[in-house]
């Protein structure tokens, strides 16, 4: 009877790691993460966006995607998914508002959020 709940026990944290590494496997959207930054900016989207491309390393992939009164650039890939990084900007007329993400911030301390807010200083 022993061996049995021990069997069963071993076979209840094997199946609860299983389901927990599979979680932790999926892709989360960048806009998720806890790595992120806000703020407003009185640049003009290009603007401001070129200021944000070029602070990013010359091999970096970007992706501008225009929606209703706002702007996104997203950084490796339009999947948010699948995205390193994400600089939303909204709004019109002379104060826009953005708010950039990072996926895994820690790897280059952050240079996608502090490009964003350094050009909304700019």
């Amino acid at each position: 009877m022993k061996s049995s709940r021990s069997l069963a026990g071993a076979v209840l944290v094997s199946g609860f790691a299983s389901l927990l590494l599979a979680g932790c496997a999926q892709n989360r959207d960048v806009r998720d993460g806890h790595d992120y930054s806000s703020g407003t900016t009185a640049q003009s989207p290009p603007a401001y966006l070129g200021c944000v491309k070029g602070e990013l390393q010359g091999n970096v992939k970007t992706y501008e995607v225009q929606g209703e009164n706002s702007v996104k650039l997203f950084i490796e890939s339009t999947d948010p998914s699948q995205a390193e990084g994400l600089v939303e900007l909204r709004g019109a007329g002379s104060q826009h508002q953005f708010t950039a993400y990072q996926r895994d911030a820690w790897y280059d301390h952050g240079r996608l959020l502090d490009a964003a807010l350094m050009c909304s200083k700019a």
